[in-house]
């Protein structure tokens, strides 16, 4: 006979998850202390946010193959997500195939030159930009090295606000539904020790790509996503100190 799941086994199980540790249905069923319950509430929030602070964008990726399985988990990640009325209206392509691959990188680096041709020289740039913009170059000329390119698609409108002529409400929540989304996927990767970074040059062909890829013109591709094991050491990002950005009631109310 199975065992139905209680409440304790299921945060024991999502613990294990997220802690990456194998628990035996025998230590699952067993009660925590709550001294050791506390440790490993802290010990698992400590992972969640050294996962959340070192979600750096990987553009230089290996092409080494991603099993189908960790694929299928990091999707599932994403679908987590909430969505606007939890319509849950999204699809994700996973491209595998060389030739669409290509497709993608011809298109992409091509709209990535254009752009360059009218901004200053790479040397005459500040250092942290030069590397970025090497790092962008080298992601368009190697798009299709990539294993795998996620098109991560969503409505284009939003019913209830299109249907009030509130355009813009309808964009900020198909978009507001489909990046959280986003986000679950690149945290899920980062957890695989898998690089990428959200992109949306495609926007510039994405009726072209559309076609390619078969998506629907009621959809979207709202973010694509060049995947693969980072060239390179993963680590922390660099931001602005939270109190610069950050505001007390009203815009510009920084506390003292």
């Amino acid at each position: 006979m199975t065992r139905s799941s209680t409440p304790t086994d299921t945060r024991v199980t999502r613990r294990a998850f997220v802690k990456g540790i194998a628990i035996s249905a025998a230590s699952a069923a067993a009660p925590l202390s709550p001294v050791f319950a506390a440790a490993e509430e802290n010990a698992t929030d400590a992972k969640l946010f050294d996962t959340i602070y070192s979600l750096r964008a990987i553009r230089r990726l290996k092409p080494d193959p991603i099993p189908e399985d960790t694929l299928r988990k990091i999707v599932e990640a994403g679908i987590h997500a909430p969505s606007g009325g939890n319509r849950q209206d999204w699809g994700f392509i996973l491209v595998r195939d060389l030739e669409l691959k290509t497709f993608i990188r011809d298109h992409y680096r091509d709209t990535q030159q254009k752009f360059r041709a009218n901004q200053p020289p790479i040397n005459e740039l500040p250092p942290p930009r030069q590397r970025a913009l090497k790092a962008s170059i080298y992601l368009s000329d190697h798009m299709n090295e990539a294993p795998v390119i996620l098109l991560a698609c969503s409505a284009k409108e939003y019913p209830t606000w299109a249907q009030a002529q509130n355009h813009r409400g309808s964009t900020a929540t198909v978009h507001g539904s489909i990046y959280p989304a986003v986000q679950n996927i690149l945290l899920a990767c980062r957890a695989y020790g898998i690089g990428s970074v959200l992109t949306t040059t495609h926007f510039f062909f994405e009726d072209e790509l559309k076609k390619k890829v078969g998506v629907p013109d009621s959809m979207e591709i709202a973010a694509l996503l060049p995947m693969g094991y980072p060239r390179g050491k993963l680590g922390k990002t660099t931001r602005k100190p939270v109190d610069e950005v950050l505001y007390w009631d009203h815009w510009g109310n920084k506390k003292v």
